[in-house]
């Protein structure tokens, strides 16, 4: 029997293979025909990337506060690593962790003459929300094309934030939205358009910092004070990227009633595909509380509880970065990575190695492949 080569393969097969492929494997089979190159550089195809890619673990890119762009500011480590390590069975409590590979400048050093602060302000998907100097000037970067598109505020737009911002992708509108709140103002960037608005869509709740994006809707814990206004309520605040209009959503009314006198550090994360609320009391225990069922008060349900060192001694910094299907949860607190087992509430500390110093001062993201081209606007759209 003939064997079957790519050539004689339908289009839909060769299509189904290399969605399944690595981004830098994707990328130098765009040269091999002119047919792939059109099917690799459609909308269509970035966005059945993405699809593929939310389903396996992500990456990490770290920031090393450290350094300057140009001696390795920004390293990434690939999630299947730490899978690895997870799964050894060495009875040591310190992983070790090979492999932070260096990143290229996100701005090919156009900054780097006059850069002294920066700050990845959110990643969603694949790209990576960045702001230098603490000026107007905003960079998404998209570290596997190693495409970055500078994004400057129009004066209309009040800087620096003074309540809270989110950046986020909705697949409705198979596009990416930057949401800047000043007091009862909404603007919004929307990528592609290179546009700014101001949206009619404001909220009594108090709320800061950076919003959350689960499924096209950035979240932020907030406070408001409805009829009695010397017992501020807490809740969380959502605001819809399609449709640009707010909704609020409840937290479990147990996590409140156990702590009224306000010791427990309460924040927001995405666990999974589901929205987490993390409730700690600093050096005690804390909480973890999963919404099953978006937007359904009675699906709050507490997901585990632990007394680990490593977990409770400030909670409010703690960041969820990806449940593994083994059921450990890899964590960081400041600059540390940690693996958390919830079934038998353990936690081993993972090393990260690979670079030619220490990681003393880090901020961490989690990103995904993607072929989004921030340099072609039609990629944007189906």
């Amino acid at each position: 029997m003939k064997k079957a080569t790519m050539s004689s393969l339908p289009r839909e097969v060769e299509e189904k293979i290399l969605l399944r492929l690595p981004v830098k494997s994707i990328f130098r089979f765009k040269s091999v025909c002119k047919s792939w190159y059109t099917l690799i550089c459609s909308p269509k195809f970035a966005k059945d990337h993405l699809s593929l890619t939310e389903k396996r673990p992500r990456l990490i890119m770290i920031r090393n506060t450290n350094r300057w762009l140009d001696k390795g500011m920004f390293y990434s480590i690939d999630y299947a690593s730490l899978l690895s390590a997870s799964s050894s069975s060495s009875s040591s409590s310190t992983c070790k962790r090979e492999g932070a590979v260096p990143m290229d400048d996100p701005v090919k050093g156009e900054l780097l003459n006059t850069c002294f602060y920066i700050k990845m302000f959110a990643s969603c998907n694949g790209l990576l929300c960045l702001n230098f100097n603490g000026n107007r000037t905003l960079i998404l970067w998209n570290p596997y094309t190693k495409e970055s598109q500078k994004i400057i505020l129009p004066s209309c737009v009040p800087w620096p934030v003074t309540k809270g911002y989110g950046f986020g992708y909705s697949s409705r509108i198979n596009n990416y939205k930057f949401v800047h709140i000043d007091r009862d103002e909404v603007y919004v960037y929307t990528l592609g358009s290179d546009e700014w608005r101001r949206v009619n869509a404001s909220t009594i709740c108090d709320f800061y910092y950076e919003g959350l994006d689960l499924n096209g809707v950035l979240h932020w814990l907030g406070t408001t004070a409805i009829g009695d206004f010397s017992k501020p309520t807490k809740l969380i605040v959502a605001f819809d990227l399609s449709s640009e209009t707010y909704m609020n959503l409840p937290l479990p009314e147990e996590s409140i009633m156990l702590h009224p006198d306000g010791s427990c550090d309460l924040k927001l994360k995405v666990l999974g595909d589901s929205l987490c609320l993390v409730c700690g009391v600093p050096d005690v225990q804390v909480d973890v509380w999963v919404m099953q069922n978006y937007g359904v008060t009675e699906s709050w349900t507490k997901q585990f509880t632990t007394r680990q060192v490593g977990i409770t001694e400030h909670p409010y910094f703690l960041e969820f970065h990806w449940s593994f299907d083994s059921g450990e949860i890899l964590i960081q607190f400041l600059e540390h990575l940690f693996l958390y087992d919830q079934e038998n509430d353990r936690i081993r500390r993972l090393n990260i190695n690979g670079t030619d110093d220490k990681f003393s001062s880090v901020e961490m993201k989690s990103y995904a492949e993607n072929l989004v081209s921030l340099t072609c606007n039609r990629n944007l759209f189906i």
